[in-house]
């Protein structure tokens, strides 16, 4: 029910001006519809320090731009040289979302009658609870410092009312420190962490199989992925995992877990690449010799070690369950609570 939510927003100008209220503070916001020019854009950025500087309970400042015409990177040289003359205690609690360009490329593609696809390097630009908890999980597994709403928004693109969700389905293992207005994961429990499993893999999955007879392994395979050299694709499943926790006791997987950061109309003929061989497959999944997940949140979380980029491993537990590696997921979550983690 409405009254059950504490994460509530109060609208003053429909469409313009909005607060949103939380334990952590208040969060001020302003919202632009076709904005064309530069003096706008610049008095939005004065409208936000404004309130700020006249209302210090304020956390901070999101504007949110719909339609802009002016180009991203004339948008962004703004806000820097705004932020360059505001003071820094101003300017770093102002964040921008430019929400602008899938809706301009889905334009484009309709003008030009054709299907919008995804290319092999196009980017989801929208981001889930999965997605912002998966950002958290990461902070904590590095064992990070606590980041404000703002940060969170900025990093993983999502919304704030996306990020109050979260805040409210998991409040109960979110540490919130009132002085500095921070949030990080505490507590996180095994029954967390298989509900979270659980809702980021009800994304689809794409299995490959050699016929041949003599098909090459997951360690081939994976040299074979990293000579492509393509920073949205990364190694993810049993393989990723032992890679983030050298102490995990398991053998090396015969299937090799592949992670496309997309959707699961991203292109997908880079397999071919790394072994023409493999063909797609709809049959039982523990024969499949490659599978595909799909990464689709704007930021992937992948890192790059020994040549390779690596899925982060959340990610890569979340792939091992889908296997049905049940006795390793277990393993894996049990090093992570004592601290074995080299993410």
């Amino acid at each position: 029910m409405p009254g059950n939510n504490q994460y509530r927003t109060v609208r003053r100008r429909p469409d313009d001006q909005s607060e949103m209220t939380d334990d952590l503070g208040r969060h001020f916001q302003l919202r632009s519809h076709d904005l064309k020019n530069t003096r706008d854009l610049r008095s939005l950025l004065l409208d936000a320090a404004y309130e700020l500087q006249a209302r210090p309970n304020f956390s901070d400042a999101h504007i949110y731009l719909h339609g802009c015409t002016l180009a991203k990177k004339r948008v962004e040289m703004e806000v820097e040289q705004f932020k360059r003359i505001a003071q820094q205690y101003i300017a770093e609690r102002i964040v921008l979302h430019d929400i602008r360009a899938a809706a301009k490329q889905r334009e484009v593609l309709a003008m030009n009658g054709a299907s919008p696809v995804s290319g092999p390097y196009r980017k989801p630009t929208t981001a889930s609870q999965e997605a912002v908890l998966a950002y958290m999980l990461q902070r904590q597994l590095e064992s990070l410092p606590g980041v404000s709403i703002s940060t969170i928004a900025a990093a993983t693109k999502a919304s704030l009312p996306t990020i109050y969700k979260v805040l409210n389905s998991y409040g109960h293992c979110i540490e919130k420190d009132p002085d500095d207005k921070t949030l990080r994961l505490r507590n996180f429990s095994q029954s967390d962490w298989l509900n979270w499993i659980n809702r980021r893999n009800q994304l689809s999955s794409v299995y490959f199989i050699d016929r041949s007879g003599s098909p090459r392994s997951a360690n081939r395979l994976a040299k074979e992925l990293s000579r492509l050299k393509r920073s949205d694709l990364a190694i993810g499943g049993l393989m990723g995992a032992l890679h983030h926790l050298p102490a995990l006791d398991a053998t090396i997987s015969p299937q090799l877990d592949i992670l496309v950061h997309g959707t699961r109309r991203a292109d997908l003929a880079f397999i071919a690449d790394i072994d023409p061989g493999l063909e797609r497959y709809e049959g039982r999944t523990e024969m499949a010799h490659a599978v595909v997940h799909f990464i689709d949140r704007p930021e992937p979380l992948f890192v790059h070690r020994d040549g390779q980029n690596w899925g982060a491993l959340p990610d890569c537990i979340a792939n091992m369950q889908k296997a049905g590696l049940t006795h390793q997921v277990n393993d894996a979550l049990q090093l992570i609570k004592q601290g074995h983690c080299t993410a």
